[in-house]
């Protein structure tokens, strides 16, 4: 029984969570008085570089865990970014990478392993620069 919970355990927690990862400059500050936004919806995520002058305050990284579509992301990130102060997202690069989903090796009584199993897929992610307007 116990060994049968860890598989679905391990599953779960992999195949039911994605991330919004926020990696800042080091002169980020997460205040700044001149932060116009009002609400959420505000928030500009856009694919080409922005009209306006604007300054990188750091790096965004979202891992598709879910395999979701990007408008299911869209407010996840707008919100995340609004906490955040941050005028918006400019959206530079989707890829993927391959990550283990799982990994399972037994060993016999000597600690030689006996049999082995890997399970590969690919994560999709989106990579960008938040930015905050001059």
């Amino acid at each position: 029984m116990r060994f049968k919970f860890y598989p679905i355990l391990c599953f779960t927690i992999v195949s039911a969570c994605s991330s919004v990862d926020f990696i800042p400059e080091p002169d980020f500050r997460p205040n700044d008085h001149r932060y116009r936004v009002q609400t959420w919806q505000e928030v500009e995520i856009v694919r080409e570089r922005p009209k306006k002058l604007f300054k990188i305050v750091g790096e965004v990284i979202i891992r598709n865990t879910e395999d979701l579509a990007w408008e299911d992301y869209e407010p996840r990130l707008k919100r995340d970014m609004f906490a955040r102060k941050i005028d918006g997202v400019w959206m530079t690069e989707k890829s993927q990478t391959t990550v283990d989903n799982l990994s399972v090796h037994t060993m016999d009584q000597k600690g030689r392993t006996t049999n082995s199993y890997l399970q590969q897929s690919n994560l999709p992610y989106w990579k960008g620069y938040a930015y905050r307007y001059k």
